[in-house]
């Protein structure tokens, strides 16, 4: 086994990293080269497929590395980054974990399919920092992490895997997968993915039409968001699918939070196709999400005055001074322009009914897909996570049980845009390997 070389060190997390600021490299491309790239990136993840089995083909192990570091790619509350990967190949962990989901889900029946999946990859939560004390004691760091940025992360590896022409199950989190991966207190496992190929008669994904997920204003096609293998290309060695992995994480590298837009329109239509990336559950189930686009002028100002009187009350009154320092590197305050400046808004919403299981999880990761969506059409995101976010649902006039947790600000970037100067970490430091 290969220990992350953070824990190495007595250090799980790390907070962002800052040199000032930076102007944002953005490249500006024609609006039928958006329509092509984000057709490009829908039409990928639609393919997604029904995974029950998986073939004997090898899969390399580099693609999954590169899926990972991708992963690390995803935004996250102050940048802290707090997720671990755990890539298993080893056919006793992978037993063990089989044994063991086996025990803690009952009525779900056999899952040997967690055991001849090639790779297993188990995605833990760092739910707060410990250090190292001089007396090799470790002491519990308080901060606050975000709940959305470790499965929104699992969302940037779910999309990358596919890119990468690798089939995946997402599996819910096994709760001995702590103790079997030895695991420190402070991370909670979250998700669980099997890779590899799926068996040549696996059905592909269905989805749900645009209307039973997004909330618009302007129309848009109803048809169901359904895969289709005609004409599809395949990638069929481990060169090109390294080459297409590869490609896809430098592009992806090079997304960025944005918080000065440009007062500019953003054709619907480009948001529409994007949505249908995420038609399809992460889970391949039912979706407990919700996305509402929110265009009008008078409804963003309302919707920025609503927040900046939470936010007023966070920088004065709820805040910590841990969670301050750790925001400082960002330069954010109460004052949010880009709920007002960007061109959309994208309220994601999970429902809170019992029956959804991790929907929260699910929806993240969903919110992943989509962020990566709209990055292929050309725009700009970033996630505003207002706390409390209640006061979007009664605005918005969504039911009880659709809970807000993420707004995305989507358009152009301010011809004068400047982003953080912050670092991400390496593969190395969240990823370990059995």
């Amino acid at each position: 086994m290969r220990e992350n070389s953070v824990f190495q060190k007595g250090v799980i997390i790390k907070m962002a990293v800052s040199n000032g600021y930076i102007k944002l490299n953005f490249e500006r491309v024609s609006a039928d080269e958006q329509f092509s790239r984000v057709e490009h990136y829908v039409q990928t993840m639609k393919k997604r497929k029904i995974v029950r089995s998986f073939s004997d083909r090898p899969v390399s192990e580099k693609l999954v590395e590169k899926a990972i570091e991708t992963a690390g790619r995803a935004p996250s509350g102050a940048n802290q980054q707090p997720w671990t990967y755990v890539l298993i190949k080893d056919p006793v962990i992978k037993k063990e974990i089989r044994k063991a989901a086996e025990l803690e889900d009952e009525n779900s029946g056999n899952k040997q399919y967690l055991e001849d999946a090639p790779y297993l990859v188990a995605l833990f939560r760092i739910n707060y920092g410990l250090a190292k004390q001089a007396d090799g004691s470790l002491k519990k760091v308080r901060h606050y992490y975000v709940p959305e940025s470790t499965p929104l992360s699992g969302g940037f590896f779910l999309a990358a895997l596919q890119h990468a022409g690798l089939d995946c199950l997402v599996h819910a989190p096994v709760a001995a997968s702590q103790q079997i991966l030895h695991r420190p207190k402070n991370e909670k496992p979250l998700l669980l993915f099997a890779v590899g190929y799926a068996k040549d008669q696996a059905l592909g994904c269905t989805g749900k039409p645009l209307s039973d997920i997004v909330i618009s204003n302007a129309s848009f096609s109803n048809s169901v968001s359904s895969a289709s293998n005609e004409g599809e290309t395949l990638i069929v060695n481990d060169e090109t699918q390294l080459a297409a992995i590869e490609s896809y994480f430098q592009f992806m590298k090079k997304r960025r939070n944005v918080r000065q837009y440009a007062r500019e329109n953003v054709d619907i239509n480009l948001l529409h196709q994007a949505m249908r990336a995420v038609a399809i559950d992460p889970f391949g189930g039912e979706q407990p999400y919700r996305f509402a686009i929110v265009s009008n002028n008078e409804q963003k100002q309302k919707i920025r005055e609503l927040a900046e009187i939470e936010e007023v009350k966070l920088y004065q009154e709820r805040i910590s001074d841990e969670w301050r320092e750790a925001l400082a590197p960002l330069g954010t305050n109460e004052s949010k322009p880009h709920l007002t400046d960007a061109a959309h808004l994208v309220v994601a919403f999970y429902d809170t009914n019992e029956r959804n299981n991790f929907a929260l999880e699910r929806a993240s990761m969903a919110v992943g897909i989509l962020m990566g969506a709209l990055h292929h059409a050309g725009l700009c995101t970033l996630t505003y996570t207002p706390s409390p976010m209640a006061f979007l649902r009664d605005y918005l006039e969504r039911p009880k049980n659709e809970m807000p947790f993420i707004v995305l600000p989507v358009g152009y970037p301010a011809a004068d845009c400047e982003v953080p100067n912050i670092t991400k970490k390496s593969l190395s430091e969240v990823l370990v390997k059995f």
